[in-house]
């Protein structure tokens, strides 16, 4: 059930990043997936649909969206440490450490919802 509700959640955010992609340039985003909890239970109904945050990058500046305003970033290393963690207050760019190279886990959550993927630096 749990992986009929991910693929259908991909099917529905599939058209924003395609339409997303044609405002900075031709550049995909980021692809992001909402994180499932399999202990929590899903609520009845959804009151709103679920946007997925969008992020361009360029070296270590991440674009963000405007409605990723309200969303807490953070990076995790490969033993799930954050390195790396900022709230976004306004749309615009965020600026990375330039300490950090290599492959990391980003998760994004605004309010209750959290998606993750992976940014290569």
């Amino acid at each position: 059930m749990k992986k009929i509700l991910l693929f259908f959640l991909c099917i529905l955010t599939m058209p924003i990043m395609l339409d997303a992609s044609s405002m900075n340039g031709g550049d995909l985003p980021l692809p992001l997936l909402p994180k499932i909890d399999p202990t929590s239970p899903l609520p009845p109904y959804q009151k709103s649909p679920i946007l997925t945050p969008v992020f361009y990058q360029d070296g270590y500046t991440l674009t963000a969206s405007s409605y990723t305003v309200g969303s807490t970033v953070e990076l995790l290393d490969e033993d799930d440490n954050v390195v790396f963690s900022t709230y976004i207050y306004i749309e615009g760019d965020i600026q990375l450490p330039t300490t950090l190279a290599g492959t990391y886990t980003i998760e994004v959550t605004r309010g209750s919802m959290t998606f993750i993927g992976e940014i290569e630096l």
